[in-house]
C-alpha cells in the first residue's frame, strides 16, 4: 500500500526490489516521471517523499510504504495545472516534455523551501535536472513569474483584510448619541464641554 497525492494506493504483484518510479508508472499508472538515466542524474523522474525531492528511480518502493509520495499529478489545483505548471507552459519552458514533469517538480521543491529565489538560487536548484531542448532559460524566467505572482497575490489579500478589520469609533456618552467630539480635536487641544460636562445644583438639574 503507497500513498500517493493524498490516496491510499494498493500495489500488487509487486516484487522487493522494484523501484518507486516502476511502482507509480507500471504498477499504479502515474506516468507523468519519467525514466530518463535510472542514475538518479537527470532528475526527469523527481518526486517528493515526505516533502524531501528525490529521484524515484533510486528509492526502493518498500521503502516509500508509509511515506507521503507526491508526483507530478499531484500538483493541480482543482483538476488545473498549477501556476508553476501555467508558468512552464507560459515561458517556453516545455519542448519535447520529457524533462517538464520532473522540473515541475525541483521548482515546486525549491519554492516550498524559498519562496523568492533569485536566478542564482534557481539555476542551483535545477543542476539535477538534464534538459536538451529549452535551455533553462525559460523554466528561471517561469519561477520568476511564478514569485511575482504570488507576491502581487499576498500584497492583494494583505489590502483586502486591512480594509475588512473591523474598527471601533470613539463612543459618545450616554445620551449624546454621534461620534465623541474628542475624535475631531487636535492633540493637547482643551476638550469642548458636552452634553455632561454641565454644571448640577444640589437638586440635580442644570444649574
Amino acid at each position: 500500500m503507497l500513498r500517493v497525492n493524498g490516496v491510499e494506493r494498493p500495489v500488487s504483484d509487486a516484487w522487493i526490489g522494484e523501484s518507486l518510479l516502476y511502482v507509480l508508472r507500471e504498477r499504479l499508472g502515474l506516468a507523468g516521471a519519467k525514466d530518463g538515466c535510472s542514475q538518479g542524474e537527470c532528475g526527469a523522474c523527481n518526486v517528493q517523499v515526505d516533502g524531501r525531492l528525490v529521484a524515484s528511480c533510486l528509492v526502493p518502493a518498500v521503502t516509500a510504504a508509509g511515506s507521503e509520495v507526491r508526483t507530478v499529478e499531484g500538483l493541480a489545483v482543482d483538476g488545473q495545472p498549477s501556476d508553476v505548471q501555467r508558468a512552464l507552459a507560459r515561458c517556453g519552458a516545455v519542448q519535447c516534455g520529457f524533462c517538464v514533469p520532473g522540473i515541475a517538480m525541483t521548482v515546486h521543491d525549491l519554492l516550498e523551501g524559498n519562496p523568492a529565489p533569485t536566478r542564482l538560487e534557481t539555476r542551483q536548484a535545477l543542476c539535477g535536472n538534464l534538459c536538451r531542448c529549452s535551455g533553462y532559460r525559460g523554466v528561471v524566467e517561469a519561477v520568476q513569474e511564478v514569485v511575482a505572482e504570488r507576491e502581487a497575490l499576498s500584497a492583494g489579500d494583505s489590502a483586502q483584510h486591512d480594509g475588512d478589520e473591523a474598527r471601533i469609533p470613539h463612543q459618545a456618552g450616554p445620551g449624546a448619541g454621534g461620534v465623541n467630539p474628542s475624535a475631531f480635536e487636535s492633540p493637547g487641544a482643551p476638550a469642548a464641554p458636552g452634553p455632561h460636562d454641565q454644571p448640577y445644583g444640589q437638586d440635580g438639574g442644570q444649574a
